[in-house]
């Protein structure tokens, strides 16, 4: 798609961000509702403990979690935040917020449907494997210390989260929501805006054709690298992108396209990467971003030596509704006032977060706590 004139291009940007809010808006107030909860309760829990082990059961544990999780990268954002700064360790972490975008089962049915058996296959050996290879990698090498957002989040409501059990019932609830919406919400608002404003402008303004034919099996390395940009750079949430892949597949892109997009589509994009590097720390997101896409292209590229030449797409048009139907049926679709109401919300957080960040910088206006 590519806007001839100003206002075309102005609609057409609006169009895009209204559509990644739509998309995003239920899940990203889910996590923010189970973020208040984690920062507030998970101190005086038994799961403590056990989230912040450094053994493999709280790898397992956060890969198991993340894997039935309907949610997509930019809902996750949130409950990532509130895990790591509960003191979860920082693999678990990772490997939560890589597995939950990647895959669950309705994105598991509909891959069998439109994708074959043997992307499917792929598609699932990796969901389970290297989201927590890239969490050990990250927590190898990783930034350990507190950003400056996050020590600010840590040190509002009160000196964090509770871990006396002196506010109990209703009031603790409550405090919990206030952090969630109040503090954490605007925080990364700020950062969910700026990245939602540059995804939309690069799929409102990228050439519709140049992908099919870049991404051919004629080149087929070429097309692995060229796909990870893509996926860096679009918001494409994680069951949807998958009718995307089979189209691409159809017009004769190399099959290890599948596993590329499947991956960095769903979890390396602009608003989850500019919002986590602000909490999580630059060094951090940088090696977490490196190593899904260079294991994405490694899978993509063994997958293309195993199916090609000779690859047949899957995509067979009466077996894909049997399936794309039972996929609906797992995964939970917010009514669409609910979904209108969430979009309305994350936006709000959104505005509200570049307001305080503007007015921060207004001189000689007060100063208003926000992010640096």
């Amino acid at each position: 798609m590519t806007p001839d004139s100003l206002p075309d291009a102005l609609h057409a940007l609006v169009l895009t961000g209204m559509s990644i809010l739509l998309d995003a808006g239920f899940w990203i107030v889910v996590s923010l509702v189970a973020a208040g909860l984690v920062y507030e309760y998970l101190g005086t829990s038994r799961l403590s403990g056990f989230m912040r082990h450094q053994g493999p059961g709280s790898l397992a544990g956060a890969l198991g979690t993340g894997a039935i999780l309907p949610m997509c990268s930019c809902g996750v954002i949130p409950l990532a935040v509130s895990l790591r700064l509960s003191g979860v360790r920082l693999a678990a972490v990772m490997t939560f917020t890589a597995a939950t975008p990647v895959i669950n089962p309705a994105a598991v049915l509909l891959s069998l449907a439109l994708l074959g058996p043997k992307i499917t296959l792929a598609y699932v050996l990796f969901g389970l494997t290297v989201p927590v290879l890239v969490g050990l990698v990250v927590e190898r090498y990783g930034t350990h210390r507190d950003t400056p957002v996050a020590a600010q989040l840590k040190s509002c409501c009160g000196g964090g989260p509770s871990g006396t059990g002196t506010l109990a019932g209703w009031p603790r609830l409550l405090r919990s929501m206030r952090w969630g919406f109040m503090e954490l919400g605007p925080t990364l608002g700020l950062y969910l805006a700026v990245g939602i404003a540059l995804a939309s402008v690069v799929m409102t303004f990228s050439p519709a054709h140049w992908i099919p034919e870049h991404l051919g099996a004629s080149a087929p390395l070429t097309s692995l690298l060229l796909v990870a940009l893509v996926g860096m750079i679009i918001y494409v949430c994680a069951v949807a992108h998958i009718p995307l892949v089979a189209a691409l597949l159809v017009a004769g892109a190399s099959p290890g396209v599948a596993i590329v997009f499947l991956v960095t589509g769903a979890v390396t994009n602009l608003p989850e990467l500019i919002a986590l590097q602000k909490i999580l720390g630059r060094r951090t997101i940088a090696i977490y971003v490196a190593s899904l896409v260079v294991a994405s292209i490694m899978a993509g590229w063994l997958l293309n030596l195993w199916l090609l030449p000779g690859f047949t797409p899957a995509l067979d048009p009466m077996d894909s509704l049997h399936w794309g139907d039972l996929a609906n049926r797992v995964t939970f679709i917010a009514p669409q006032s609910l979904t209108i109401a969430s979009a309305v919300l994350v936006g709000g957080l959104c505005v509200w977060g570049v307001g305080r960040w503007v007015l921060a910088r207004i001189p000689g206006r007060m100063r208003v706590r926000t992010a640096p």
